[in-house]
């Protein structure tokens, strides 16, 4: 298996598009990131995957914590900028800070999850970090953005359940 292929197989699956956030030393940092999942109910704990290669790789890998902000659907242009190296992050969107150790919440976002990081794990050429969730906020009525085939896709319908 290549990484070329295993990136055309994985081109097919969608993720919700999230910006996950941190304040350091050097002040707060952003990046998109698809490569998000929760890992247990009980108690609440999540991940995401850092790149090595981006250059916040190592702030992410020792800040005390994160948030991860969902972005809702048509926000694609704010996560390009938060994917793009040297922008201007935080002038692009309004943000407020957490009371914990995250970092800012975007206001746009229709949900975050501030995280304590309690574990980083070095895998292949990422840092997978692990957080507990420690505050949460969100609303199912917003359809959020999804990244599927190298591009954003939308959800067709209401989203009903059973």
């Amino acid at each position: 298996m290549t990484p070329e292929a295993f990136k055309n197989v994985m081109a097919g699956v969608a993720a919700t598009v999230t910006v996950v956030t941190a304040e350091t030393d050097e002040g707060p940092i952003g990046m998109t990131v698809s490569a998000f999942t929760s890992v247990s109910a009980d108690p609440p704990i999540v991940s995401v995957c850092v790149d090595k290669r981006n250059g916040s790789a190592d702030l992410y890998r020792t800040a005390e914590g994160y948030t991860v902000n969902f972005l809702p659907e048509g926000e694609g242009p704010l996560a390009m900028v938060f994917a793009t190296h040297g922008a201007d992050k935080f002038g692009a969107t309004e943000t407020r800070p957490t009371a914990g150790p995250g970092g800012p919440v975007l206001t746009v976002a229709y949900g975050h999850l501030e995280c304590l990081t309690i574990d980083v794990a070095d895998v292949g050429d990422h840092w997978v970090v692990y957080g507990k969730v420690i505050d949460a906020s969100g609303t199912t009525v917003v359809k959020p953005l999804i990244w599927h085939n190298r591009g954003f896709a939308e959800l067709v319908g209401e989203g009903e359940t059973a």
